[in-house]
């Protein structure tokens, strides 16, 4: 068997459960249960005001039991498909079969009454999406922060040379410049669950909800009944819509998802230079290279996790892009576009999960730390500069810039340096670049407690979403 991509054949088996809940078959699924739901709404309002006959509650359990799909079923769906040409029509008939099939066949002429093919879509790729996002993104970011959270605990004091234009500066600790990286990623974490998509519209082939005063004028469409069906799914109710869904929320979710991929990418490049500069171990795979065995361990999870993210990015936010403009109130070529929302996430996912990998087993090479920060005491000139001015030495910064500038110092050197300038100042004398890290620990804390906030924000964000997909069929 063929496959065109890699993440159904190289990477299917750490994708398995994903692609369960994103592929064809999983989104037809969403889309027999969104049809269903509907159907369930329908038949109880128009119960209501008279013009059908009210599901018993035993028919009804048997209504809300149709949203099963077995392999089978999706055999059934594509033959449908085939026969008419038409993916949510051949859910349509699929449904009224299954009903037939329960005893519901009095039901089956209201399958779909009033919609169109993108009342179901919308409603089914929101959840598709939801499911994506806070069953399996949410779950693996998770992951990486608490993968984070512990190398900033343990190295929060753990000083390190600076590196700006990747030459020597100030000291850092490593602990704090992996704060900053976490920080980023709790930041797009928040963002990615404040989002609150506009996931639902029931409006009809232009959006004027036109067929449903020819269903009933005693009924509130328009004011009450659609907006609560479309709420009671999870999604905030699109005010004005043409036969598509506005695209914007779901264009901010994938920009911000993107864009937290590329924050990732940026801690994936400083890892990959911190390993090259030797201040970091990274476990490597059995063989490293093909042809320089034994001494080569490649960065090779580094390497994949920068890859992956930089292709789910560029998908999702390609897709972003594109969706925003459809010809009057609807052309097609959205469609397949929106089909690779999955894909793109799943690309994220594997990027993340990769990560993780690398930081779950990354130590921290103390000895090459300690090494690079004794080799370069010029890096205290702020130091001295800052220290002279406090003091109210007028030309202290030039006085220290034709000392330091362009040279590369010992401790010897340093000591020296002092004693031209004629500093008998005790936290200049008793400095050193390993003590010279200010306030890195106290800012490594300060960034646990907002990853830890954060996780308990997105905790309870994701029940929420998950456990309403759970009542409504969408998830086992």
């Amino acid at each position: 068997m063929g496959f065109i991509s890699p993440l159904d054949d190289r990477y299917y088996d750490e994708l398995r459960d994903y692609a369960a809940s994103v592929s064809e078959m999983a989104l037809t699924t969403y889309r027999i249960r969104v049809e269903v739901l509907y159907l369930d709404f329908l038949v109880r309002t128009l119960g209501r005001v008279g013009l059908i006959k009210p599901l018993s509650e035993e028919e009804r359990s048997s209504l809300l039991a149709l949203g099963g799909f077995s392999a089978d079923d999706y055999r059934r769906f594509k033959e449908l498909e085939d026969r008419l040409g038409h993916d949510v029509k051949a859910v349509e008939y699929l449904l009224r079969e299954k009903l037939e099939s329960v005893g519901l066949g009095r039901v089956a002429h209201l399958v779909h009454l009033g919609l169109t093919s993108e009342d179901t879509n919308n409603l089914a790729l929101g959840i598709l999406i939801k499911i994506a996002t806070y069953k399996h993104l949410v779950l693996e970011l998770a992951g990486l922060i608490n993968a984070l959270t512990t190398i900033m605990s343990n190295y929060a004091d753990t000083p390190m040379l600076g590196r700006t234009h990747g030459q020597p500066a100030t000291p850092t600790t490593f602990g704090k410049e992996i704060a900053y990286h976490a920080s980023r990623v709790c930041y797009w974490l928040r963002e990615i669950t404040n989002i609150r998509l506009q996931g639902g519209k029931v409006s009809g082939a232009t959006g004027s909800m036109a067929s449903f005063p020819m269903i009933s004028g005693d009924i509130n469409w328009i004011g009450g009944e659609l907006n609560n069906f479309v709420m009671g799914l999870g999604f905030e109710p699109a005010p004005v819509s043409i036969q598509i869904l506005p695209p914007d929320s779901i264009t901010h979710l994938l920009m911000v998802i993107g864009s937290m991929s590329q924050s990732l990418i940026n801690l994936s490049q400083d890892l990959w230079v911190y390993n090259m500069l030797g201040y970091i171990r990274i476990r490597g795979k059995p063989i490293g290279s093909s042809t320089m065995p034994p001494h080569k361990v490649n960065p090779v999870d580094l390497e994949n996790a920068e890859g992956n993210l930089k292709l789910g990015s560029s998908i999702l936010m390609e897709i972003g892009r594109y969706i925003q403009v459809s010809r009057l109130q609807r052309d097609l070529s959205d469609s397949t576009i929106k089909r690779n929302i999955g894909l793109g996430i799943g690309h994220v996912i594997l990027g993340v999960r990769r990560l993780t990998n690398v930081l779950s087993g990354l130590e921290v090479n103390n000895e090459a730390l300690n090494r690079d920060l004794t080799s370069h005491w010029e890096v205290l000139s702020e130091a001295v500069q800052v220290r002279l001015r406090a003091l109210g030495v007028v030309d202290a910064y030039e006085k220290a810039l034709s000392i330091f500038k362009g040279s590369k110092m010992s401790a010897e050197d340093y000591e020296k340096s002092i004693r031209e300038l004629g500093i008998k100042d005790e936290r200049l004398l008793s400095l050193s670049p390993n003590r010279y890290i200010g306030y890195a620990r106290e800012i490594t804390m300060n960034g646990i407690k907002y990853c830890n906030d954060t996780m308990e924000l997105v905790k309870n964000r994701a029940q929420e979403e998950l456990e309403r997909l759970r009542k409504l069929g969408f998830l086992g």
